[in-house]
Order: structure tokens, then sequence, then C-alpha cells
């Protein structure tokens, strides 16, 4: 085993929440090779201090557990806070529990089936986060995360690319159509916007025309994205003045080195 991943787990107690007794046990046994300790939490009452990183360093949460008569669905539970959790489910839960996923910090998800390792490594990850965050809260001068809304009304694309931005520590907010994705950007400044060319009410191009037309956002970095790659398409976009074009599909590679390209300072250029 990884001396990182061992030297990062062992001791840490972790909440195990809706599983069934094969996962939950093997969940338990993986922890276990690393010094890891699972609990099982059955009941609210058996956990009132949950929310607190002073009872557990961080929860497994199955997202498709359903709710009891002694318990609301667990995954509802951190959904107020900021406990650190690994999630586990399905592709269907990753898109109806979007919010609680991957609009929060200190989330991880996995997908079914998955590999014992997998679990470990996101543990450790879920884990390493929460500290370098308490360490750069506490450092002087640091600075605030990165905040970039996200425009598009389909949700897999809203997952995909919130969940890529999560991943390199972006704040991410999702909006469905362009009027939205205007109206958040007058009030909130973010600093990037990534727009999808097709999307109801206002079409990505009328919403870069809009912001570009106000002057609290014209200056706001704005990556077009489109599900296909139309020349057209894209020298109307850089004419309204986009920062970029990226098409889908694209890999965190790409999107990333795309983000970090538009948002470098002018004298890093």
């Amino acid at each position: 085993m990884d001396q990182i991943i061992q030297e990062s787990l062992a001791g840490r107690r972790f909440a195990l929440m809706g599983f069934d007794l094969p996962e939950r046990d093997s969940i338990i046994a993986t922890l276990r090779t690393v010094g890891g300790i699972g609990h099982v939490i059955e009941a609210v009452p058996s956990a009132p201090e949950l929310s607190s990183s002073a009872t557990f360093d961080a929860c497994f949460i199955n997202a498709s557990a359903a709710a009891t008569s002694e318990q609301p669905v667990p995954i509802e539970l951190i959904a107020p806070g900021h406990q650190p959790a690994i999630v586990i489910g399905s592709f269907d839960d990753l898109v109806t529990r979007f919010a609680e996923i991957a609009d929060l910090d200190r989330r991880e998800f996995i997908l079914r089936p998955y590999q014992t390792e997998d679990l470990l490594l996101r543990a450790c990850r879920v884990l390493r986060f929460v500290e370098r965050s308490e360490v750069a809260n506490r450092s002087p001068g640091c600075h605030a995360r990165r905040r970039v809304v996200v425009a598009d009304d389909d949700a897999t694309s809203n997952v995909m690319i919130s969940t890529i931005l999560k991943h390199f520590n972006y704040e991410c907010v999702i909006v469905r159509d362009g009027e939205e994705a205007v109206y958040i950007a007058r009030q909130f400044r973010p600093d990037l916007m990534l727009l999808d060319v097709s999307m109801p009410r206002m079409d990505g191009f009328q919403a870069l025309t809009a912001l570009r037309s106000n002057r609290a956002t014209r200056r706001t970095p704005v990556i077009l994205v489109s599900a296909h790659r139309d020349e057209a398409e894209v020298v109307k976009g850089f004419s309204l003045g986009a920062d970029d074009y990226v098409t889908k599909p694209f890999n965190s590679g790409e999107l990333m080195a795309r983000i970090n390209h538009v948002l470098r300072a002018p004298e890093e250029i």
C-alpha cells in the first residue's frame, strides 16, 4: 500500500451511513488495512455531532440509500454543513444529488463498481484537501478561491464541468440559461464565465453580448462551450468578445489549460 495514503489515513475515524451489510463490512475492512477506523451510523440520535469534524474525520455516504423510519436520506444529513465526505453511488445519483456532491466543498464521489484502492485514494484526497484549506485559512494574505459560473441547460455537462473545477479547487456556480448567467455575473462578479452556446431564454452569444455591453461585466473573462465546432460560430464568438471557445467533448486537461490561460494575469503572459 502506498506509504503516503497509509500515513494519511492511519488512526482516522470515518462514519459510514446508508450501506448494506456486505458493502459496509468491505469498506471497514479496507480502511483497517491502512489503520483507518470505520464506525457504522444507523440512526441520527447515535451521532448528534455528525456535522462536527471533532467527532469524525470524514464520512462515507451511500448516495443510493433511501430514507428509513429511523433516518432521513443519508446524503441530506451532510448537505447543510461542510463535513468531509466520500459519496458512493451511481451516475444517476451523481446527477440527482448534484448539489450535495459537486457544489459543496470537501466532497469526493465514487461510481460503483469501484476498486478498494480508489476508495482509499479518495479518502486520502478529501482529508488532504481539508488540511490544505485549513492551513490556507490560517495563512496571512491567503487568496480566495476563484469563482466560475457555468451556464448550461444539460445536467450531464454541469456535473462533468463542476466536478473538474472542484477537483482543481475552483468555486463553481451552476445556472441553466443565459439570462440567469447574466444576472449572476452582475450580482457576484465571478472570475470566469463558461457559457454554453445553446441555452433557453438567452443563448451563449446573447449572454456574451449582454455581458460585454454592461460596464460591470464587460471585462469578465468568458469561454464559450459548444457541442459542435462550427467555424462560423467560432468566428462569431470571438467577434462578440469571447476569450476562448471550447468544443465538447473535452478532457479535464484541455479545459483547465484553457481556463488557466484565460485567467492568467496580464503581466504573466
